[in-house]
């Protein structure tokens, strides 16, 4: 039985990683609709407003936006997998100096890559669509 990629497992093994880290990491899980619905799913009509990522992350007094996103395409990821609010928060907080990262699990290969926001965006800028995996070797991730 093929299942539906909704982002869950990967989210949960990210959460499972970052909280090995104890008191050295923290993590905070923005509340989102899908999340919602899931602590109640007879929720209806309910609007929530745009997130900027799934996560906020502080390792070694460093914050971070964290975006989790699990991909079964076998050569690239697609821009088209990040929402527009994420992607305008990305924009915004990268012009304030800030950090951003996506945390892409490519779930064919089991690889994850932490991507920052700026090479997203720079790659977007050049007219592309997605980013190669390939092209992501620089940025790959070990989370169990």
């Amino acid at each position: 039985m093929i299942r539906k990629n909704t982002g869950k497992t990967s989210e949960g093994r990210f959460e499972a990683y970052w909280k090995g880290f104890g008191k050295k990491a923290y993590l905070e899980r923005r509340v989102d609709l899908a999340h919602v619905r899931g602590l109640n799913p007879d929720v209806k009509g309910l609007k929530l407003p745009p997130q900027p990522s799934d996560y906020m992350l502080t390792v070694d007094g460093v914050t971070t936006y964290a975006e989790v996103k699990s991909c079964s395409n076998k050569t690239s990821f697609p821009f088209s997998q990040i929402e527009t609010g994420q992607w305008a928060a990305m924009v915004q907080v990268l012009a304030a100096g800030g950090r951003y990262l996506f945390f892409l699990h490519n779930i064919e290969t089991n690889t994850w890559y932490a991507v920052p926001g700026q090479h997203i965006k720079t790659t977007h800028d050049q007219g592309k669509h997605s980013v190669k995996w390939a092209d992501l070797e620089a940025f790959r991730y070990l989370i169990p």
